[in-house]
């Protein structure tokens, strides 16, 4: 197996486990934090707009706190590898996911301080703020498998993307060119795999935070953080390259 190969075989497995975490984050954020969302940032808007609507000043400040942090969290992580880049390191990966742990840690210490499951406060801001930003960062730290785009958090562009995908295979099994733009190139199948692979992922963590939090509470993040320590570890060990953040191009046919 060629390095390259190699190197996207390890993201994919990566990806699969940022996914899992993004799940577990959010379903226990919303849990402990009266229905916020720290990775779901469309939710977030939607329940913005409604909090707005039924002049509850709280939830206001709490969701556009929420989306101000994970905007942070996704400059704040490119930048970083940015400047690791110019500094020469190449292990840029391990550094954001050890940043993400530490800020899951931190969010997680503060809902344990409150009791476990938060309602209102200075404390469920500060909660929501740090997962946000830990959740940013994630999405910055890895966008591409190969030549191709993905996100770890973004479950409606991960559908469409599959979604699409699958359409345009099966214009290519019938024989048809005749594909408007809204019908892209056709992608590797491990990466359309992937795209559905990152949706079941994300599920099966916020699943799993459902599950355990009725016994453990928010404290269950203590958990979702040494997990996230371990992942960012063992790619630690990886021998991958620098990131590729620069645009995808539409060209079929790419690894």
């Amino acid at each position: 197996m060629s390095a390259g190969r190699r190197e996207v075989h390890l993201l994919l497995a990566v990806a699969i486990a940022l996914a899992l975490i993004a799940g577990a984050c959010d379903g226990l954020a919303y849990l402990a934090l009266d229905g916020l969302f720290v990775a779901n940032q469309t939710g977030n808007t939607v329940l913005l707009g409604l909090a707005i609507a039924r002049g509850d000043g709280f939830a206001t400040v709490e969701y556009v706190i929420a989306l101000a942090a994970f905007i942070v969290g996704l400059a704040a992580a490119a930048l970083l590898i940015e400047r690791l880049t110019r500094s020469g390191v190449t292990r840029m990966l391990p550094a954001v996911l050890m940043v993400e742990a530490l800020l899951i840690a931190v969010g997680a210490l503060i809902i344990e301080l409150a009791g476990g499951r938060l309602s209102g406060g200075t404390s469920e801001l500060l909660a929501g703020a740090a997962l946000a930003t830990a959740m940013g960062m994630q999405t910055s730290a890895l966008q591409k498998v190969g030549s191709w785009a993905i996100r770890t958090t973004f479950v409606t562009g991960l559908l469409t993307d599959g979604t699409l995908d699958l359409v345009a295979r099966g214009f290519d099994a019938v024989g048809s060119s005749a594909r408007s733009e809204a019908i892209p190139d056709e992608r590797p199948l491990r990466i359309v795999v992937l795209s559905f692979g990152l949706v079941v992922a994300y599920g099966l963590g916020a699943l799993i935070a459902g599950l355990f939090f009725k016994w453990q509470g928010g404290t269950m993040l203590f958990v979702v953080a040494a997990f996230t320590l371990v992942v960012a570890l063992v790619t630690a060990r990886m021998k991958l390259r620098a990131p590729d953040r620069r645009p995808t191009p539409s060209v079929p046919g790419q690894p």
